[in-house]
């Protein structure tokens, strides 16, 4: 026979006692959900302004955005294509682990606006603090963490994996903007690219003397595919190693590139993509490669641009906390249009 169980009864004591326990956790569930709220309020307030801002994600590229009372959609006419330098010198292959993928040393996203016909580039800090998913070695997830932008490609093993996690965080950098496509070239790949082009004449900004005695201020020389992965790449043996300087000198290397790109043939760029494949992890097809090159050429280039914000060293490593206001207001302007009202008409 089964057992029978006790009835628990509760004195008139006992219910007073459960009545303040479920009053004091409603109190307490409000008093979160209120501070949660002020909280989300406040993340994109800075100081001496302005500016509670809400996002507000639709899905796909699809997007709406409210800043200073002002509502703003996203616009269909302008392509983001995310281009990185990845800190591997041999030919690209799979990591031997998932902390193996290299470090994005380099990150821009070449912002093409259809409307205007115009091409510039954006230079995204490499250590830019973001969030993403960190994994162990086996490819498990370790959870996510806030962490420099560069090592999201770093945390995978590399590949396609490693770009398309570094494509969304950049997403999430600029309003949601998907990139459109993305192309990553190991940076040991700059010497034969260098070299492919003619070489790449550029006017030395720094004192090089650590690496190369022949390389001066002021100079203006061709560059050798050597001397170009040096410029590029150099660091930790430089005088002045702030990232902030060497982002500096691979815009004015990739300004001059360009120069000698816009140069060449459509072949000639179509063999120079078939050339450097083994460097080169993308999801574009030469056929769209060759018409974005193409695009380039025929639009204007406007002067390149970077997102505001503050370096310094935090934990023995170095960090670049973006400014949120700076970043809003040039997604908005790379990306978004504002929505018209009815009271506007």
């Amino acid at each position: 026979m089964a057992k029978r169980m006790n009835r628990v009864r509760f004195t008139g004591k006992d219910k007073r006692k459960l009545g303040y326990i479920m009053i004091a956790v409603g109190l307490m569930m409000i008093l979160g959900a209120f501070f949660m709220k002020r909280w989300e309020d406040q993340a994109y307030t800075n100081e001496g302004g302005s500016s509670a801002v809400a996002l507000e994600l639709a899905n796909g590229e699809a997007g709406t955005f409210t800043y200073m009372d002002q509502n703003y959609v996203m616009r269909s006419d302008v392509d983001a294509y995310l281009i990185m330098g990845i800190d591997k010198d041999g030919p690209v292959k799979r990591g031997e682990d998932a902390l193996d993928g290299g470090q994005a040393d380099m990150i821009q996203v070449l912002v093409v606006d259809h409307a205007a016909k115009t091409w510039q580039l954006l230079a995204i800090d490499r250590n830019t603090l973001v969030s993403f998913e960190v994994l162990n070695p086996d490819g498990s997830s370790a959870g996510t963490q806030f962490m420099q932008l560069c090592l999201a490609h770093g945390y995978s093993y590399g590949l396609e994996d490693g770009c398309i996690k570094t494509a969304n965080a950049v997403r999430d950098i600029l309003l949601n903007r998907k990139m459109t496509a993305y192309y990553a070239l190991n940076m040991g790949g700059i010497n034969e690219l260098n070299d492919l082009v003619g070489g790449v004449p550029i006017t030395v900004t720094e004192e090089f003397l650590e690496i190369d005695p022949d390389l001066k201020v002021g100079e203006t020389i061709t560059l050798t595919g050597e001397e170009a992965e040096k410029f590029v790449r150099a660091r930790m043996n430089m005088a002045d190693d702030r990232n902030e300087l060497r982002m500096a000198r691979q815009q004015v290397y990739l300004d001059a590139f360009v120069k000698r790109f816009d140069a060449l043939s459509e072949e000639e760029i179509l063999k120079i993509y078939d050339k450097m494949m083994d460097y080169v992890v993308t999801n574009m097809g030469s056929k769209t490669f060759a018409d974005l090159t193409t695009l380039c050429k025929e639009y204007t280039k406007l002067d390149s641009i970077k997102i505001k914000g503050t370096a310094q060293i935090e934990n023995g490593f170095e960090t670049f906390r973006m400014d949120d206001v700076d970043r809003i207001e040039t997604g908005l302007k790379l990306f978004y249009e504002r929505k018209v009202q009815a009271d506007d008409r």
